[in-house]
């Protein structure tokens, strides 16, 4: 297995674990660490470095081994 296929599905792993641990509860009360505002506008954009990150990564690594 290449090493950017490896590095893109791990960050894609990341991403969607970061997806599930934002998520609010039933009852729709954020987690702890997002009830700030600055929470709140930063954690989308990590997720979402993360989530092209991985696709980056990935799409590289099926490139590259296709040669």
């Amino acid at each position: 297995m290449n090493k950017d296929i490896l590095i893109g599905v791990v960050l894609l792993a990341v991403a969607v674990g970061l997806v599930f641990i934002g998520r609010p509860n039933r009852a729709g009360v954020h987690p702890r660490f997002l009830q700030f505002d600055a929470a709140l506008v930063l954690y989308p954009p990590v997720v979402l470095v993360f989530f092209a990150g991985g696709v980056a990564e990935l799409i590289a690594g099926l490139l590259r081994s296709g040669q």
